[in-house]
């Protein structure tokens, strides 16, 4: 019931393609196809110690054990040539089968113990040759399936996660993606590195269909996703956005004055959410002080006069600063919708009808698979992008009527599920609030943990070395009003 299940399926379809071989080398066809026993037969037909079966049983690490083992079944069957590794590897489970009816292909007997007896040494270039496809081939598929590496670049989820942390993000939580543009260079997202050149084909792109996960995408956790508003690529090729899953399928959100709720009821907020506060005083504060208190003088900071600042602040940040000697005042600021130009940017944009802003927003019905909506003109504006560019149908409003395909419809079900995504810097986040839903199709996996971090200003942050993620935060509060 998880991604890994993903895997043993994976490498039980590997095993399967093996059923030829297994015979031609003496052994049941049928041992290919029932776990721990493959992997038994297959190491004794390549002569390696069957302990290793071992390994098998630890998803995810038995397919790079795979890649070897297949490698030395290759050369039991004299199949020594770089090119028909290569192919062994990459296409197993049809090279396999197509090595089983050849009639010249024949089992020469356990190539490990036999190599070793016989001192078989490869090329210098032949082992490198091997070796980097090796590590190619591991290094995309832990990529595609298990673990990627991600940059924060903005500081949208501060004070939860900074400008600078390294991410490893994890694609097992909810199911890896599978690749929905194939053809593409492994080690690229949009482009090749240090270029800008495009790194993949647009055609063919495959349906979208996901591994089974650990889980499902939980509230409050920090999601990595595709950004839905880039119409013009793949849906696996859009930049990467991280951002915190506020709102679930089938949830009502509103924010009413900064605070979310959910079915009318408070969400807890994240640990460290920021909101823009002004502070007045009555002499400058000093940087020290503000370092202090945890407060980034180069980004949270904005001198407005000596006495007026504006900062990211929060809220036990605000309360310090409220007990400084100097300060008069530490009031947050809340977008009330009382202009056009804060809610014309907002979603759904209908300056009209929903005059919300980024502190006051909703009621908004979130979509679920397989819920049923009725539409009217009036709500269409929230789920005409869902519908028509995330479902790929055919939207238009004639005559006071929806058309869906050409049809009337007075309702719709949705085929997938969508989510609410905000950054914890709330008053300094493109998120949700502007644009709308993010389809299921578009999660890319679960922060893990911060492995590095380096601050654009002062450098490396040795306080943020292996720093696990969950859905509270994870940056220690400095803040000490003593």
């Amino acid at each position: 019931m998880i991604s890994l299940l993903g895997a043993i399926v994976i490498y039980w379809i590997l095993h399967i393609s093996l059923w030829g071989l297994y015979q031609k080398a003496g052994k049941p066809g049928w041992h290919s196809a029932i776990p721990v026993l493959q992997d038994l037969t297959l190491l004794e037909i390549i002569g390696r110690n069957k302990t290793g079966v071992i390994w098998s049983l630890i998803p995810y690490v038995n397919f790079l054990f795979a890649l070897t083992w297949l490698s030395d079944l290759l050369n039991s069957f004299n199949r020594r040539n770089f090119w028909e590794h290569f192919l062994g590897v990459v296409f197993g489970i049809f090279y396999f089968p197509y090595l089983s009816t050849r009639n010249e292909v024949n089992y020469q007997g356990p190539a490990f113990i036999n190599d070793k007896k016989n001192k078989v040494k490869r090329s210098s270039g032949r082992e490198w040759a091997d070796a980097i496809v090796f590590a190619v081939i591991a290094a995309t598929f832990i990529r595609l399936f298990n673990i990627e590496a991600y940059k924060i670049p903005s500081q949208s989820m501060e004070g939860t996660l900074l400008a600078g942390d390294f991410l490893f993000v994890s694609k097992m939580h909810y199911g890896a993606r599978l690749p929905i543009t194939p053809i593409a260079f492994p080690f690229g997202h949009q482009t090749f590195p240090g270029t800008e050149i495009q790194c993949y084909t647009d055609k063919p792109q495959m349906k979208y269909r996901r591994l089974p996960g650990f889980m499902e995408v939980q509230r409050g956790d920090a999601v990595v996703f595709n950004y839905p508003m880039e119409d013009d690529r793949p849906v696996d090729k859009k930049t990467n956005y991280i951002k915190r899953c506020i709102g679930l399928p089938g949830d009502t959100l509103s924010i009413i004055d900064g605070q979310v709720l959910i079915d009318g009821v408070p969400m807890k907020n994240p640990d460290h959410l920021q909101h823009v506060h002004y502070v007045r005083t009555t002499s400058p504060l000093s940087n020290d002080a503000l370092k202090k208190l945890d407060i980034d003088v180069y980004t949270d900071v904005r001198p407005i006069v000596d006495t007026l600042y504006e900062m990211m602040l929060e809220e036990k940040q605000a309360e310090c600063l409220r007990k400084f000697m100097n300060v008069k005042a530490v009031d947050k600021y809340i977008f009330l919708p009382i202009h056009p130009m804060l809610y014309s940017e907002t979603f759904p944009n209908d300056t009209n009808q929903h005059k919300w802003t980024i502190d006051n927003f909703g009621p908004l019905w979130i979509p679920k698979a397989g819920a049923t909506v009725a539409l009217t003109p009036e709500n269409l504006v929230f789920y005409k992008r869902a519908i028509s560019v995330y479902e790929g149908n055919e939207l238009s409003v004639a005559n006071g009527k929806v058309l869906i395909n050409g049809q009337v419809a007075e309702s719709y079900t949705f085929k997938m599920n969508y989510y609410f995504m905000m950054g914890d810097n709330r008053h300094n986040s493109q998120d949700s609030r502007f644009w709308g839903f993010v389809p299921e199709d578009h999660i890319v996996g679960r922060a893990l943990l911060v492995w590095m971090s380096v601050d654009p200003n002062e450098g490396f942050r040795s306080n943020r070395l292996i720093k696990a993620v969950h859905n509270k935060g994870i940056q220690d509060s400095k803040v000490n009003c003593q």
